[in-house]
């Protein structure tokens, strides 16, 4: 699927949270025909063995109850062959949370049959109870194209975001109009995304995915001064992001600008050095990196200030990424040096002050 140190970051971070909120998979009944059901499976029997416990339902995608109900006993009895422990429940039990999170806990796969009986919880209902950190539609498309090409997000803030979109089919169309109105709710947290069974895994525990993710664009939060960020949410959020721990002073900078995140998810931090701006620090909390909050950030903030420099350590995994928005680069000292929009005079300063500015980390944490 990808790096070892990135699946296993994902595997920690999901074991460590309240077991109901992993993912809730809303299934499209194709992907419980063959081949797309064996990968589904197989892909829930690895889930099931490192004692995660997706919660499967069934119904959301298709409003005949009676298919509804043959394809919950489909994959009830499919798992059963796999010793895949599940219990079926359907929407309108009583107690439902209460025995989600109980099935969850035990490490029971809870598959959720949805019908039409009255009083029974909507989609947009169990999501706004069990709260998941991503909510994956499975698909046999696996996420939307545009030429051929996968789209890995989709912002629906931007009206042209599907612009020039390959012809949608009826449950790609489906999902979008669901997951915009899931995300209306202004409570909402979590993490609508389009998959196949075939690259469930990939999608769940690597940075880049493998389907389409919905999201609205970040709030960003503008600030010229450091105290006007709160200190017990920034210094947590870099030091997580960057993997090792800041200086004591570092709260005490001198800024000239900040974008940050409204939930201290990611940010950037402009100084300044030898007389122009300077971006210090620019980052994104393993957890939402692939959302495409790094893109949000770099756009607000590089159009707020469109001349400034930085630099990269050589191995930092970002510096392709950089290379693309940046204007020039220089390798000295050790470090890549990048800058937008600085006079050819002004480059060669900023290179020298880049290189050799201080560390504000720290040695990295064993």
């Amino acid at each position: 699927m990808g790096a070892i140190q990135e699946a296993q970051f994902y595997a920690e971070l999901f074991a460590a949270q309240a077991p109901e909120r992993f993912a809730l998979l809303v299934l499209d009944p194709r992907c419980l025909k063959n081949p797309l059901l064996e990968a589904l499976i197989s892909d829930l029997r690895i889930l099931s063995d490192l004692g995660l416990a997706p919660i499967l339902l069934i119904g959301a995608m298709d409003s005949d109850s009676t298919s509804n109900k043959f394809q919950t006993q489909r994959l009830h009895k499919a798992l059963d062959g796999a010793d895949v422990r599940s219990t079926k429940l359907n929407m309108a039990t009583y107690g439902l949370m209460d025995e989600i999170k109980k099935m969850c806990a035990k490490g029971r796969l809870p598959i959720l049959e949805m019908t039409d009986r009255a009083g029974a919880p909507k989609l947009d209902t169990l999501v706004a109870k069990i709260k998941p950190n991503k909510v994956i539609f499975l698909q046999p498309s696996g996420g939307i194209s545009r030429g051929g090409e996968r789209i890995a997000v989709v912002n629906i803030d931007d009206a042209d975001a599907l612009k020039g979109a390959d012809l949608l089919t009826e449950g790609q169309e489906s999902f979008v109009q669901k997951a915009k109105t899931l995300m209306a709710r202004p409570s909402d947290n979590s993490v609508y995304i389009m998959a196949s069974p075939l690259n469930l895994l990939a999608e769940l525990f690597t940075t880049k995915g493998s389907g389409t993710l919905m999201r609205r664009g970040a709030r960003v939060k503008k600030v010229t001064r450091m105290s006007q960020l709160k200190k017990s949410n920034l210094i947590p959020s870099m030091e997580s992001a960057f993997g090792k721990p800041l200086k004591s002073d570092f709260y005490k900078t001198k800024i000239k600008s900040g974008f940050v995140e409204e939930n201290y998810r990611g940010g950037a931090l402009f100084t300044e050095l030898a007389g122009l701006p300077y971006l210090s620090k620019f980052w994104v909390i393993k957890e939402a990196r692939g959302e495409g909050i790094a893109r949000d950030i770099w756009e607000i903030a590089t159009e707020a200030t469109p001349v400034f420099f930085w630099r990269s350590r050589m191995e930092n995994p970002f510096n392709d990424w950089y290379l693309r928005g940046c204007d020039g680069m220089q390798i000295s000292d050790g470090w890549r040096v990048f800058w937008k929009g600085l006079t050819a005079p002004e480059v060669p300063g900023a290179i020298i002050a880049a290189a050799s500015a201080p560390d504000d980390f720290l040695k990295a944490r064993r």
